[in-house]
Formats: structure tokens, C-alpha cells, sequence
């Protein structure tokens, strides 16, 4: 890229796309229901092809924004379906279209081909194409926060149960042949509280973000300074159980029974505590943005911010924490 490439994409293209970022996530804001379905109404159709297929258990799905989609202006995402022999298998191939999210980014294409005429042949048109894929990367930031949220209870719906899969199987979104976010894990192998403690304890991020630990039982462990996101402890019997300056987003608490924990200094935003039972629970200036609290039932649950100590007696009073 030369000198005048440059000078133009950071002084033209960037702050046109600074303001169209704001316009996708808006849009997904407002298409928030149709991105949702069409989403897993693709889960639905891999499920229900891989039961056609004799002996086909899915390893994994992943989503993809295509480039020559974003390109070509069909705004097409990708989903395949790779079983245990992904090297050698075809997949389960299911297409969709964004177009409704990408509404706008044609007219900023061609106002840019437009503009870099006037610098005759200086700057080339595949410097805007290469500018604009550059972007993918935030929007797909935009696409997986939604989709972490939607799949979190995915174990309960008819198509997780019907889809034959691996005792361990998840499912990404990203850019095609680069870099691909989980979006959901599921893992089905026997866990027990000594290798939760460990896990806890020694394991790395990429270890513990994600992972699932549906009806654990566990007593007495301390968890600090732990990136521990998007974990899964549903329907889990937990007792003195501290968690101390951790990230700690999405968490799945979903029918858990919390007894004498306490969450002290963590970001617990977009977590899920729907119908768990919270028993002496302590969040000390905790992060609780977009928290499910639906149907949980408070027992001596305090929320303590600095000096200020608030005696938590329904899902209400957590609406005034940060």
C-alpha cells in the first residue's frame, strides 16, 4: 500500500466506517429476532441432515462470513457441519444471506470507487476492497456476543437433542479460513469436583472459558484472577465458593444452587442466574449488566458496593448496580 492509499483510508475511509459499525450494530439491534432465527434454523437443517447420514456424530459447526460475499454484495455466511474426519469429510453445508444487517455498505463502496478518481490511478480500487474486509473482523465481534447469548441454553431445544454428536462438540463463528470465535462447547465427559479445583486452580484461559460443568458439586474453593467466561455450571450445587477479581462474562447459572459464595470485584455481564436458588450470596462491586435473574430465589443475598451494603430481595433491586 502506498503513501497516498494510506493517507486517504485513514483520513476518508475511516471515519465513514467509524459511523458504519454503529449502523450494523444497530441494525442487528433492531433484526435482532431474524438473526436469531435464521441462525438456528441452520442448527435445525444440520441436525436433521446428520441423522440422514449412517453413523454421523457432528464435531463441530462453523459459521463464516464469507469475504467474496461481503464483496459481491450477497452478504452470504456459511455454516459446515464437520464430523471426527473433518480432513476428509465434505461437511454439512447450510447458506444465509446478511444483507439486511449489511444495508448501506454498497452505496460506501461506490462512493469511495468514486473518490479515489479524482487521484488518477494513485489509489487502487482493490485498496478499498482490502480496507473493507479489514472490518469483518469487528462485525463478527458484534455477531458472536449476540449468538453466545442465544446458544447459552441451546442443550434445552429440540434441535440439540436430535443432532447425533461427539461427547465433545462446539460451534464458531468467524471469517472463513482465519480467525474463528466459540460460540458454544459442549462436553459430556465425566467431571468431577477434585478436576474442577485443578482446572480452576492451575488451568490456562483457554481451558476454562467455555467449559461445562453441568451439576457439579463442589464445596469450598477459591477462584481469582481467572478469565472464566461463558462457562457453564448450570443446574450445579455449589457451596463456599469464592471468585475474586475474575472476568467472568456469560457465565450459565441457569437452576444452580449457590450456598455461602461470594463474587468479589468481577465482571459478571450478560451472565444467566435464571431459577437458580442464591443462598448467603455476596456480589461486592461486582459488574452485573444484563443479568437473567428470572425466577431465582433470593435467600440473605447481599449486593455490596463500597461502603453501601443493599439487601437483595428480588431480581429489581440489582437493576440500580453497575
Amino acid at each position: 500500500m502506498n503513501e497516498v492509499e494510506e493517507k486517504f483510508l485513514k483520513e476518508e475511509a475511516e471515519p465513514i466506517f467509524n459511523k458504519y459499525k454503529k449502523e450494523v450494530l444497530l441494525k442487528i439491534l433492531e433484526n435482532e429476532e431474524r438473526f436469531k432465527g435464521q441462525v438456528l434454523e441452520v442448527i435445525e437443517n444440520i441436525a436433521k441432515k446428520s441423522k440422514e447420514k449412517e453413523e454421523y456424530k457432528v464435531k463441530y459447526i462453523d459459521f463464516s462470513v464469507l469475504q467474496i460475499g461481503i464483496l459481491d454484495e450477497t452478504y452470504e455466511v456459511t455454516a459446515i457441519a464437520y464430523d471426527k474426519n473433518w480432513y476428509a469429510d465434505e461437511g454439512i453445508w447450510e447458506v444465509f444471506s446478511l444483507d439486511y444487517i449489511f444495508e448501506g455498505l454498497k452505496e460506501i463502496k461506490d462512493k469511495l470507487y468514486k473518490d479515489i478518481k479524482k487521484y488518477v490511478w494513485k489509489i487502487r480500487p482493490c485498496s478499498i476492497d482490502q480496507y473493507i474486509l479489514r472490518q469483518i473482523p469487528i462485525f463478527n465481534i458484534y455477531f458472536t456476543y449476540f449468538i453466545i447469548n442465544w446458544l447459552k441454553q441451546w442443550d434445552e431445544e429440540i434441535s440439540f437433542r436430535e443432532m447425533p454428536k461427539l461427547e465433545v462438540f462446539q460451534i464458531t463463528w468467524g471469517d472463513y479460513k482465519n480467525y474463528s470465535q466459540k460460540v458454544y462447547n459442549y462436553d459430556s465427559t465425566i467431571k468431577t469436583e477434585e478436576m474442577f479445583k485443578e482446572k480452576m486452580q492451575n488451568g490456562k484461559s483457554e481451558d476454562i472459558v467455555f467449559s461445562t460443568w453441568p451439576s457439579l458439586k463442589a464445596d469450598k474453593a477459591r477462584i481469582q484472577d481467572k478469565d472464566i467466561s461463558c462457562m457453564s455450571l448450570k443446574e450445579s450445587e455449589l457451596k463456599n465458593i469464592l471468585f475474586s477479581s475474575c472476568v467472568a462474562l456469560g457465565l450459565n447459572f441457569k437452576k444452580a444452587h449457590l450456598e455461602r459464595c461470594h463474587f468479589r470485584n468481577c465482571d459478571l455481564g450478560s451472565s444467566d442466574f435464571t431459577e437458580s436458588i442464591l443462598d448467603e450470596v455476596i456480589f461486592e462491586n461486582c459488574v452485573l449488566r444484563n443479568i437473567s435473574f428470572k425466577d431465582t430465589q433470593f435467600k440473605k443475598v447481599y449486593l455490596v458496593n463500597g461502603k453501601k451494603v443493599t439487601n437483595v430481595l428480588k431480581e429489581e433491586d440489582l437493576q440500580c448496580s453497575i
